[in-house]
This record gives structure tokens, C-alpha cells and sequence, in this order.
């Protein structure tokens, strides 16, 4: 699976979602799609330890097991066009869902209706700060929702890490602002973009797991998992949480991601990485994907 890499020149046509145009087409045509959201499986069932799991394809190997309590993500602004940028249909919806109890199926995000058929090479979307008429998609707390209004937050992730050996236990918890683009998304099998018939259904897919691997690789399917480096994270303040200000001290890139196994780790969307809370930044700003593996580029 390509790990597809930033390109400037087609920034602009994503930015240009975020002024939005409502659900309805730029011209005529009698084309629907409906976009929904959905978790891949790696936040609904967590990330298991590859010592417990029979498949080993998406699995921590270092000997732990991560699980959620709460995956909150805004997402919204959907971009897309088709060549060279014709036919440009924008949507100014943005939601905030609890991406556990999402269904495989998904949730409807937004629709375009009666727009020209084609293909739309050109597809994208943000994770972008909650706006005033956000949609709460899945009864979304109105604590959470209040605390990601407040702090500008378009993440919320409580989990726990849970070590082989013996059962130790250790939880954390994400309290990120992380805008992201994407754009130039693939469906899973290398398309460009997505096809708009009379009917249709694509899906915005987010991933778990990728906060776990070990780097920004160019091809996922060398991709490991790996867990250690944030059992070595110290709790400076002995709440029993980790959180940013704990992420933020460990400094130790050299003990924390040591190479090999990791590689590439200035190669995100963040740039070069100083401590485990720029490497979290820079992994949870690649998680779009398109219709569960397709892959999108990404920009902060």
C-alpha cells in the first residue's frame, strides 16, 4: 500500500473546501454521492499484541496490546473535482463522531446531488476545529464537544497500552489539534479519486494504528508496529496518565525510536520531530484514508 507523499500544486484546490459551497453541484448533471465516515477496525476492536492475534498483518510486535475508551475526530470540508480540476463540487459540513461506535457501514458525513457523472480525480477532506454548526454525528458528549470548541482540539483519544510479559497496564490520553489535508486520495486499488454515478456511496476511512508504526514509510506493507516507545515515556507529573506534558519531556529520540527499526521519522506531515508529542502529531496527520486502504497525500 503506496504511502503516497505531499504535493504543493494540488494544495490549493483543497484549500479552497474550506469556504465551502454547501451539498448542492456547481452546474448541472444528475449525479449522486453520499459520503460517509467510518472506522477501520483498528479503532473499533483496538490494535492487538501480534502474540495474540492470528492476523498478523496490522499488529503490534514489540509485546503489547492497545485498546480504546473514546476516539473523537472532527471531519469534514469535502473537496473534490474532476480532471484538472473541472466540475469542482465543495461541502462546507464538518462533524465530530466517536469513531468506535461508528458502523462498518459508516455514518452519512455529507451528499452531492445532482452533479455532473464522472470521475473525480481530485477528492479530499480536513480534519479540521469544530465550526459553530458542526454536525454531532453519533451523540458525541456535549462535555467532549465543549472541550474540543475550548482548546481547539480536533482529537480526542483516551486508550490503554497493556504489556505481554505480565499485564501491566498504562493509559493515555490525545488531546491534539491536528488540521490536516487530504488530498489526491486513491480508492484501494490505485484509482484516482472516486466515480460518481446516478447512486453511489464512498467512504472516508480512519485508522488506528498508525501512531504505532515505526515511521513515515513509502510502502505500509513494510510497516511495524511498535508500542515500547510509549511504555519508556515517564509520568512526570504521577497523575497515572499520560498526556502531553509527558510526551512533550521525552526527548530521548535516540532510546525512544531508535533506528532500525524506525526510519524516515522526519518524513510527516510535521517535519522534523523533537519529542513523542511531535512523532503522535506527526502519525495521527496521516490517517485519512479513502473507502478503508485507499491512500490520500497530507499537509498540515
Amino acid at each position: 500500500m503506496k504511502k503516497n507523499r505531499i504535493v504543493m500544486t494540488t494544495f490549493v484546490g483543497l484549500l479552497a473546501a474550506a469556504a465551502g459551497c454547501g451539498d448542492d453541484s456547481n452546474g448541472g448533471g444528475d449525479g449522486n454521492v453520499t459520503i460517509n465516515i467510518n472506522p477501520e477496525d483498528t479503532i473499533t476492536n483496538g490494535v492487538d499484541s501480534c502474540a495474540s492475534t492470528d492476523e498478523p498483518d496490522e499488529c503490534i510486535s514489540d509485546g503489547y496490546s492497545a485498546s480504546w475508551s473514546k476516539y473523537l475526530i472532527s471531519v469534514g470540508f469535502v473537496d473534490m473535482a474532476q480532471v484538472g480540476g473541472a466540475d469542482r463540487q465543495t461541502s462546507d459540513v464538518v462533524a465530530v463522531a466517536e469513531f468506535r461506535n461508528l458502523s462498518e457501514a459508516g455514518s452519512e458525513l455529507t451528499s452531492f446531488n445532482g452533479i455532473p457523472i464522472g470521475q473525480y480525480a481530485e477528492f479530499g477532506y480536513q480534519t479540521p476545529l469544530l465550526t459553530d454548526d458542526a454536525i454531532n454525528i453519533n451523540q458525541v458528549s456535549e462535555d467532549d464537544i465543549t472541550n474540543m470548541r475550548d482548546n481547539d482540539l480536533t482529537y480526542i483519544i483516551e486508550g490503554q497500552l497493556s504489556r505481554d510479559s505480565d499485564g501491566a497496564t498504562l493509559d493515555f490520553l490525545i488531546e491534539a489539534n491536528v488540521e490536516s489535508f487530504y488530498f489526491l486520495c486513491e480508492g484501494e486499488g490505485g484509482s484516482a479519486g472516486i466515480n460518481v454515478g446516478t447512486s453511489g456511496t464512498d467512504t472516508i476511512t480512519m485508522h488506528g494504528d498508525h501512531i504505532f508504526f515505526n515511521g513515515f514509510p513509502a510502502d505500509e506493507s513494510n510497516v511495524q508496529r511498535l508500542a515500547e516507545w510509549m511504555w519508556l515515556v515517564a509520568d512526570t507529573n504521577n497523575d497515572g496518565v499520560l498526556t502531553r506534558v509527558d510526551f512533550e519531556a521525552a526527548t530521548d529520540l535516540g532510546t525512544l525510536y531508535p533506528s532500525p527499526p524506525y526510519s524516515d521519522l522526519n518524513a510527516g506531515p510535521l517535519g522534523p520531530i523533537s519529542n513523542a508529542w511531535d512523532f503522535i502529531i506527526s502519525q495521527l496527520g496521516t490517517q485519512g484514508h479513502l473507502n478503508g486502504e485507499g491512500e490520500c497525500q497530507w499537509e498540515f
